[in-house]
């Protein structure tokens, strides 16, 4: 039960759902190269939530979520990703794989996106939910069953951003705790500083404005 409680870190950074954790009882686990980690305990286990302030505009930081092939390329852990079904410029459905050391099981998810921007602070909200009966269950792959996460996006400036995460998953089967140990030390930094490495290539800087269309960056 333990491991099952804890493995609530391992998916750190990758996916995205709903605003509405209320902003209390979060317990200050660490900061490092600007990345502030949170957690607290829940009901049936721990919630994550970070801060970072990312170099970027607003529409850049959408192209790149947006961009779900290149996942792997910032996501922990995650060794596949690809777009579902494009329902609309603000809502889309896709799956993503994440790679697990030996003798561990594979786990893949597969989430339901909604992007909402609030009229009067204009900050953006992408809102992710697991929907795991939406495609048929891979051999010899854990479904992840129970994933809701949130990614809200500020402008501080024209070019800057304060991103805020939650995370509340189930990655499912038990977890040995040298791996959920890893995610949390590891994960959460490692993603966003590769996030900052991709936003700071010319195809994302050179996004200026939010489009009602879904085009992503070549």
């Amino acid at each position: 039960m333990k491991n099952n409680s804890l493995a609530y870190l391992l998916l750190a950074l990758f996916l995205s759902f709903s605003g509405l954790y209320a902003q209390k009882n979060w317990v200050f686990q660490k900061e490092k190269d600007g990345v502030k980690v949170y957690k607290r305990k829940v009901d049936d286990g721990y919630e994550l939530k970070l801060v970072a302030v990312f170099n970027a505009a607003p529409a850049a930081m959408l192209a790149l979520f947006n961009n779900v092939a290149e996942y792997p390329k910032w996501g922990y852990r995650v060794a596949h990703s690809e777009l579902l079904k494009r329902v609309s410029a603000t809502e889309f459905y896709y799956y993503s794989r994440f790679s697990f050391p030996w003798p561990l099981e594979d786990r893949d998810v597969v989430m339901r996106t909604t992007i909402t921007t609030d009229a009067k602070t204009n900050a953006i909200t992408l809102s992710s939910r697991a929907v795991p009966d939406f495609i048929p269950e891979k051999q010899g792959i854990v479904r992840v069953r129970k994933a809701n996460v949130t990614w809200k996006l500020s402008a501080q400036t024209s070019a800057s951003i304060e991103g805020e995460y939650y995370l509340s998953t189930h990655p499912g089967g038990i977890l040995p705790d040298w791996t959920v140990n890893l995610a949390n030390d590891t994960g959460p930094i490692e993603t966003v500083q590769k996030m900052k490495k991709l936003l700071s290539e010319e195809r994302y800087k050179n996004v200026k404005q939010l489009s009602k269309s879904p085009h992503l960056p070549d």
